[in-house]
């Protein structure tokens, strides 16, 4: 019987151990969402993120919507996005959602009209048709076609949303 009891008593004191090294590990790693071989559950600077979001305006226009496609996947901190978007997914948890507006300053630039180009429609392909408001390519130059005359094309190599404040609509579904 007193072995038993010491047999009992040996198998908790291991199964101590191991709760005691388990959560030394859950401590130092800082949350189990950080502990080895689980997934990340708060975004840092240099995680690789997926992000469903949509991009509006303020009055209600949708510009961009990921869903139900794939999500925008990006590192945080490498300038691969908007500095606000970047800073808005900072923080947030695993499958967290919400909604941020952004200056235009940290979302897509301001304006710069200098980025109006003027082509001479004689030194485009003859069968070239400009139209007002389509996104093209002109000598490897992308932009929005937004003047045309007799003699000129006008390409605007602004962003589309240069300028404009934006409202992203984000949900974290991924961490790495």
């Amino acid at each position: 019987m007193k072995r038993r009891i010491t047999d009992v008593t040996q198998s908790l004191i291991k199964f101590k151990l191991v709760l005691f090294l388990i959560m030394g590990v859950l401590i130092i790693n800082g949350h189990p969402g950080n502990a080895i071989g689980s997934e990340k559950t708060v975004v840092k600077t240099d995680d690789k993120v997926k992000v469903h979001c949509t991009v509006s305006l303020k009055d209600g226009t949708v510009f961009q919507n990921t869903m139900p496609g794939k999500p925008l996947e990006f590192t945080v901190g490498s300038e691969q996005m908007p500095r606000g978007l970047d800073r808005a997914v900072k923080g947030m948890k695993l499958n967290e959602q919400k909604k941020v507006t952004i200056e235009a300053k940290d979302a897509y630039g301001k304006r710069d009209e200098g980025l109006v180009m003027k082509f001479v429609r004689a030194d485009l392909p003859e069968n070239f048709v400009p139209v007002i408001g389509k996104t093209i390519k002109l000598r490897g130059i992308g932009g929005t076609v937004v003047n045309v005359d007799k003699t000129h094309v006008f390409l605007d190599c602004n962003h589309p949303l240069a300028g404009k404040e934006v409202i992203f609509d984000i949900k974290v579904v991924g961490i790495e």
